[in-house]
């Protein structure tokens, strides 16, 4: 495939401004369907001046990329790790997700185009390898995730997202199905985007399971196995286990991280003198027992496209 493209005159009108090579956080401006889009870049000291694996993350509903870069602990990881983080910034704080999608000067937001843009600059640039590229994110930024893995099969390498099934109009545009190596983590006490999924106006996020059984079956996983993770925090009122289904095609695999008793978060390890769980009531239980971004990695760094 062809990643190279014009820095100036790009299809779709991308215009980027910015230093030629990137070292440590770099604010990526391009013009896409008439208005300013941006991104926060990554790269760590160790990786400059060569084509990295990229990690795509993305925030939940009405978040910030700056934010969700300081509270997701996502490029610690990728300095230890030598991979490059991206952090796109939505519209109005949402992604153009199938049957929900903001608008840009009266017509559909392109999310999947912009997206595609900057990969194809940051692999032109060298920064990028793109028979690595990885999508993960929270919650809205979950279903995006899903998006990205049903529109792109042949440009995202694996995915890992987090507190949320995938909706039954990104489950049509996904037909028919394709490999995918996929890792989730969900809590079982969510209550903003339900384990048991719902059924609203906008339409109908599946269960957790539901969405697993797509992947397996996608994937054409026969084997299934689970054991319970290191309880780290007793104050932390959750539990976690980690199922994982083996035996997949096509070099793929899927992963849950279940947490008991969780909500809807993104968890992190227990801190020395931390007693209870960081998020408040409102979304549930937050569990202290697993390092998402560094559990996210080691799914990742497993998988690329061929």
């Amino acid at each position: 495939m062809d990643f190279g493209l014009p820095r100036l005159a790009l299809a779709g009108g991308l215009l980027f401004a910015g230093c030629g090579c990137a070292f440590a956080d770099e604010t990526l401006r391009y013009t896409w369907q008439g208005i300013e889009r941006k991104a926060i870049l990554h790269v760590p000291e160790g990786v400059a001046g060569q084509a990295a694996p990229l990690v795509i993350v993305m925030y939940g509903s009405d978040d910030k990329a700056a934010n969700f870069q300081k509270n997701s602990g996502f490029d610690a990881v990728a300095d230890r790790e030598h991979f490059v983080t991206l952090y796109p910034e939505g519209i109005d704080g949402a992604w153009g997700l199938s049957g929900r999608r903001p608008l840009v000067n009266g017509v559909p937001v392109d999310d999947v185009g912009f997206f595609g843009t900057v990969m194809d600059d940051l692999a032109q640039r060298g920064i990028v390898d793109p028979k690595r590229v990885y999508a993960t994110g929270f919650s809205l930024g979950a279903l995006m995730t899903y998006t990205l893995a049903c529109a792109m099969p042949d440009r995202i390498a694996a995915i890992a997202p987090v507190s949320s099934g995938i909706n039954e109009a990104q489950l049509e545009n996904c037909k028919p199905g394709h490999p995918m190596p996929v890792m989730m983590v969900n809590g079982t006490s969510d209550s903003v985007q339900f384990y048991d999924g719902y059924i609203r106006s906008f339409g109908r996020l599946l269960s957790v399971p539901e969405t697993l059984e797509y992947w397996r079956r996608a994937d054409g996983c026969t084997g299934e196995s689970g054991k319970p993770l290191a309880h780290l925090n007793a104050h932390d009122l959750t539990r976690a286990s980690l199922v994982e289904w083996s035996g997949c095609a096509a070099n793929t695999g899927v992963q849950l991280y279940r947490i008991e008793n969780g909500g809807h978060c993104w968890p992190r390890l227990a801190k020395p003198g931390q007693e209870e769980a960081a998020d408040g009531p409102r979304f549930g239980g937050c569990s202290n027992d697993i390092e998402t971004p560094a559990e996210v990695w080691n799914f990742f760094k497993g998988f690329s496209r061929r």
